[in-house]
């Protein structure tokens, strides 16, 4: 969902599924939280939560912002004060924040595009952010899913504007134009359907492989065809009609075998067949006789390999330099990495090490869904606020409580005691 924006002096925070507009002035650190919370997907009351904890409880003391989210088909927007949005859906509208005490908020279905302007003059939005924090004073952010069509109104001003012998008209003056070149594009037919001939097609291409692949065609093992002649005795069954080609395909009697000289016999051992991958390849009536050739006395019997055990999936792992006790009751050892919050989700997981989830409760709220994190790094414990709401205070016997920093890795040592709010706290152990 690419976004645009006119640079101005109005803080935005942004996503790609969801921005948010304060009034200019808001703090940094205010920004920087509510981004977070879009990113984290918890919506719109996230963003309230992070406003009440930064300027009251009080609604009249929140200051004006706009919100736009994408939720489920639709598009959610919340506007309060001088702030509106120009919504482009099935059924386009206008949703502005004037003259309402606490806020206007709409799910809209069917949206294309959100555009939002400021009381400043900007001009058009023609710079692209993906995820960040801008000073703008205009933004539009095209909310429409993959593979999503204009409106049913845009359609039919469109086709009009085409049979009136002139360029179709847009619906809505869009951010920016797709060219899609037209040797790859179908031609249609006139009733709608994809005519299969404009279709490009690699039936008559010539596929190349490299001599080396698994794939590439390999000439058939032919056998050596017998001279022509009278058919020895005990061999007048008939051809099959294709031994010119694949060899002979049809099993001989094993009457008379004694009686054929030694040199006509097949070698009790047969070459590696055509086609080896690597020429190493042996069948199971090789490797017996090259067991039995060994006699159990070394020699050829060293070549085969003896420990069939396959290689450990993953190392094994470290030992734990410690442990932690959750105020729940919950003791945890320091094997992997540990998250706490109400509802713990981790996205860094390397290989097989899965990470301890420790979900706890907090009624008040104040602990966020994925708190802290605490992990092992060589021989330290390393603890992470997960750019939380309420934040995490890291309280050392002697010393003064310090908030950690949001998204920064704090060492902590046995005797640490970290405080989540709601109660919840995590004491760090050692094993000793």
């Amino acid at each position: 969902m690419p976004t645009l924006y006119a640079p101005g002096a109005t803080p935005a925070a942004v996503t790609p599924r969801a921005f948010a507009v304060l009034e200019p002035g808001t703090s940094a650190a205010l920004l920087t939280r509510i981004r977070a919370v879009l990113a984290d997907g918890r919506g719109l009351g996230g963003v309230i939560e992070a406003l009440t904890g930064a300027y009251g409880a009080s609604l009249t003391a929140i200051p004006a912002f706009a919100v736009a989210l994408a939720e489920g088909d639709g598009v959610r927007v919340a506007v309060r004060g001088d702030f509106a949005f120009d919504v482009d859906a099935t059924v386009s509208e206008r949703v502005s924040g004037a003259g309402v005490t606490t806020w206007t908020e709409r799910v809209i279905p069917g949206v294309l595009r959100v555009a939002l302007t400021t009381s400043e003059s900007a001009a058009p939005a023609e710079f692209a952010i993906a995820d960040g924090i801008v000073l703008t004073g205009r933004i539009e952010w095209d909310a429409a899913p993959a593979g999503a069509s204009a409106p049913a109104g845009a359609s039919a001003a469109a086709g009009a504007s085409s049979a009136a012998g002139g360029a179709p008209a847009e619906a809505a003056p869009g951010p920016r134009r797709r060219e899609v070149a037209a040797a790859a594009t179908p031609t249609a037919t006139a009733s709608g359907l994809i005519d299969s001939n404009s279709v490009p097609s690699v039936v008559d291409a010539e596929t190349l492989l490299p001599l080396d692949s698994a794939l590439a065609p390999l000439a058939p093992a032919v056998a050596p065809l017998p001279p022509a002649g009278p058919v020895p005795a005990g061999e007048d069954e008939l051809p099959t009609g294709f031994d010119d080609v694949w060899g002979a395909t049809v099993i001989r009697s094993a009457d008379g075998a004694e009686a054929r000289p030694e040199s006509d016999r097949a070698p009790a051992v047969a070459p590696a067949p055509a086609g080896d991958h690597d020429g190493a390849t042996i069948s199971l009536a090789q490797a017996r006789a090259l067991r039995e050739a060994a006699g159990g006395t070394g020699g050829a019997a060293s070549v085969l390999p003896i420990d069939s055990t396959p290689a450990p999936l993953a190392p094994p792992r470290p030992p734990a330099p410690g442990r932690v006790r959750v105020s729940t009751g919950q003791v945890l050892p320091l094997d992997r990495t540990i998250v706490i919050g109400r509802r713990p989700r981790s996205t860094r997981v390397s290989g097989t090490d899965l990470p301890h989830l420790v979900a706890v409760d907090s009624p008040q709220q104040d602990i966020s869904r994925s708190h802290v994190e605490l992990r092992v790094e060589g021989e330290s414990i390393v603890a992470t606020d997960l750019r939380t709401t309420n934040g995490t205070t890291l309280l050392r016997p002697g010393a003064d409580p310090v908030r950690l920093h949001p998204g920064e890795g704090t060492v902590v040592i046995p005797g640490d005691v970290l405080d989540l709010g709601d109660g919840i706290t995590v004491a760090i152990e050692g094993l000793s």
